[in-house]
């Protein structure tokens, strides 16, 4: 065997190494891309920060400890049998149908008529101060810091304008149907999910008992694990195969919603279930209590570890139960997934993750259904006001769709499509292929 046979999978990772650090400056500087960055991810630092740092305010400035607040709320809005629960169910259900009128419906409806009498001969934009040909130049995705790929083919120019041409058709098509939303985009699913949370709910408190390892594990897995890596391999997702500005309107998305949580467990602290369990209803709550793990105790001790007691016990919002971020967190994941997935398995298993959280965290001891439907709430309001707003997913969708079909591959290209440009698995990272 030879050398050069040898060294090929060294060359591709070299070679694939640079692409990734190119395709992600894009045409920008390294100080650009940072600055970029941190501006982008700024509203989740910024609530990592007030919760790290929570601690810090002085005890006898905090408002008062409610500790049955939320416990005869969640009973009143869940029991079955009881009045509150039909007054909730009904409620629940009209506030759906009002989102989806309000905000939803006419989104839904509507498709952008900007398009629906162009081709890619006469395209033109009237939103921008010039207007180039519509033609692409043959060399217009190339990049000169970019060189062939090892064990990839690398694809004529004639064939990648061909291809082009055939997606940007296709693409049309599709804004003359749905207007510049993604392709199977379930953009409907905040009011849905809304009008089933009651049922979801109440089968996940149905679920609770009895206790088992394996159930603890499971519970961990989600409550822990999931909850930290699903807003991270999101992020990821989103950055790698979907238009650019995505990732940014997640960020701003998760921000909102945990900086308002936040701010809400700070003026109105509720008590989570455990204290009930541990210490009774008509226990006086004060900040000078520990936090406390509950059911992830038991996961500690089928583990071996302190893991969870010590770092519940050192957290700095011990009453911080309504509304629940987990919940929150795994809600906006899902909305954004549901929006942007060309693929149901995905929508379908970021689904899934929601009700395993909504579950975990009943089966944990750590949240009522209360704070999760609130946690729901929350993300509902910070996804909807980017929807809404005309600098949200529209400006989004639309730069992304103005750029494919002038042929701008900077601008119109996910970082996967970048990376794996001029290659068939291009395609693959085109969300609008």
């Amino acid at each position: 065997m030879s050398v050069k046979i040898l060294l090929r999978p060294f060359l591709f990772v070299f070679q694939l190494l640079n692409r990734i650090f190119w395709s992600g400056l894009n045409g920008r500087n390294v100080f650009r891309f940072v600055l970029t960055f941190w501006i982008n991810f700024s509203p989740v630092f910024l609530w990592l920060m007030i919760f790290k740092n929570a601690g810090l305010i002085p005890n006898d400035i905090r408002p008062k400890i409610y500790v049955k607040f939320a416990m005869l709320t969640d009973d009143y809005m869940f029991t079955i049998g009881k009045f509150g629960s039909s007054i909730s169910l009904i409620t629940i259900c009209v506030a759906s149908w009002l989102i989806y009128i309000v905000f939803y419906r006419k989104e839904s409806e509507s498709s952008d008529t900007k398009y629906e009498s162009l081709d890619l001969e006469s395209f033109e934009l009237d939103t921008m101060e010039s207007t180039p040909e519509p033609l692409p130049q043959q060399d217009f995705q190339e990049d000169e810091h970019i060189k062939t790929l090892e064990f990839f083919d690398t694809l004529s120019s004639n064939t990648i304008t061909t291809q082009c041409d055939s997606i940007n058709e296709r693409i049309l098509n599709q804004i003359k149907l749905n207007g510049n939303k993604p392709i199977n985009c379930w953009n409907l699913a905040p009011p849905i999910l809304l009008a089933s949370s009651w049922f979801i709910l109440n089968l996940a408190y149905w679920c609770r008992e009895p206790l088992y390892v394996q159930k603890d594990l499971l519970a961990w897995f989600s409550y822990v694990l999931l909850h930290f890596f699903a807003p991270l391999f999101t992020a990821i997702w989103l950055y790698v195969f979907h238009a650019p500005g995505s990732l940014k309107l997640f960020s701003f998305a998760l921000g909102m919603q945990n900086i308002s949580g936040v701010f809400t467990h700070l003026l109105f602290p509720n008590a989570p279930p455990w204290f009930i369990h541990k210490y009774g209803p008509d226990a006086e709550a004060n900040y000078d209590l520990p936090g406390y793990a509950a059911g992830l105790t038991r996961v500690d001790l089928a583990m071996g570890t302190h893991m969870h007691s010590d770092g519940f016990h050192k957290s700095p919002i011990v009453f911080g139960a309504l509304p629940s971020l987990h919940s929150a967190m795994a809600v906006m994941c899902f909305f954004f997934v549901s929006y942007y997935s060309r693929w149901t398995f995905l929508k379908i298993a970021a689904l899934s993750f929601v009700i395993l959280q909504w579950w975990a965290t009943i089966y944990l001891d750590h949240h009522w259904r209360l704070d999760l439907i609130a946690g729901l709430l929350y993300a509902i309001t910070s996804f909807t006001l980017l929807y809404v707003w005309k600098g949200g997913f529209r400006r989004v969708d639309r730069n992304f769709v103005d750029a494919r079909l002038r042929y701008d591959f900077r601008n119109g290209s996910t970082m996967g499509m970048r990376v794996f440009r001029n290659t068939k698995l291009q395609n693959f990272f085109d969300p609008l292929s």
